[in-house]
């Protein structure tokens, strides 16, 4: 890895300097429980953590407005590697107590009979990050398995309307989620929720990521994109962090999804697509010619497969 690359990643948010040791280099717990702790002290992470209310929510509570919502804060806080905190784990029980649908998924809406496999897959994501108790999502687990589409993938329209094929954007939520169950060590149905991981990830590899099975076109040219934060939306670069981050074996259908993300490479640096419509607490990066962010992902995709040698060669 280049060194300058390195140092000026470094000089980045505390949340970057922490993921850049833990992914890139590897370092010690010792050192990386140290550069974690940066993370609720200094920068993103702090400003939001300054930003929560007395009763514990951001924004206009759970699911309002995007994106400054208790939900989309909570991912942000997860995702920038935050450590948790007793107010962290409170809210997200308060958020099981109130925002759980009858079928025992999370449902952000007056009537609670259906819920959401996004929202549950995400909420999944942030609760077993931050260590809630499994009895406290158990449902969530039970739900998302009894959801998923028989082409192995899960789309937020199912049940409320018949549909046909799987969602990009919800699959990715869902397989995060589980993803993050299995990895902090909870055990409830953890054979069927691996099989329903693994069954999920096959929908997205079928595609080559952004792919028809059928002619090969490109599903949708925002599955092209270099945005961050994702939010809920999938795209080429989010699926192929999910698999470096499982440490997914190297699979010939990654092989057109590696190469775009290898194009997209200015003097081995990666640039930041505008931001989704709707209001953020704060702007993280200005979109432009480079981002540390997007930088930091890519070389962690990279480093996954042993492709960073290549990138430094070129760069």
């Amino acid at each position: 890895m280049r060194s300058d690359i390195i140092a000026w990643l470094c000089q980045g948010d505390p949340s970057i300097i922490y993921q850049v040791n833990r992914d890139l280099y590897q370092k010690e717990d010792s050192v990386l429980c140290m550069l974690k702790e940066d993370i609720s002290k200094d920068g993103w992470g702090e400003q939001l953590l300054k930003l929560q209310k007395d009763d514990g929510h951001w924004g206009l509570g759970y699911y309002q407005p995007k994106w400054t919502s208790t939900h989309y804060t909570l991912l942000m806080l997860k995702n920038l590697g935050i450590e948790s905190s007793e107010s962290l784990v409170k809210i997200c029980g308060l958020v099981l107590d109130e925002e759980k649908g009858r079928d025992g998924g999370i449902s952000p809406t007056a009537h609670r009979v259906h819920s959401d496999c996004c929202i549950t897959g995400m909420f999944l994501n942030i609760s077993a990050y931050f260590g809630i108790d499994q009895q406290r999502i158990n449902s969530l687990i039970d739900y998302l398995i009894k959801m998923q589409l028989p082409d192995g993938g899960y789309n937020c329209r199912h049940p409320r309307y018949k549909v046909h094929h799987a969602s990009f954007h919800t699959t990715i939520c869902v397989l995060e989620g589980l993803w993050e169950y299995e990895s902090q060590g909870y055990t409830n149905r953890i054979a069927e929720v691996i099989a329903t991981r693994k069954l999920a990830e096959e929908f997205l590899l079928m595609h080559h990521l952004y792919l028809s099975d059928k002619d090969a076109r490109v599903i949708d040219p925002q599955f092209l994109a270099l945005h961050y934060p994702t939010h809920w939306h999938y795209d080429v670069f989010r699926a192929l962090e999910y698999f470096a981050i499982t440490k997914h074996p190297y699979d010939f259908r990654l092989k057109e999804a590696l190469a775009w993300l290898s194009s997209n490479e200015v003097e081995s640096k990666f640039p930041l697509s505008p931001k989704y419509p709707g209001n953020m607490h704060f702007q993280l990066e200005k979109s432009g010619k480079y981002s540390r962010i997007n930088t930091l992902r890519a070389y962690r995709i990279l480093k996954a497969w042993n492709l960073l040698e290549e990138l430094d060669d070129h760069g």
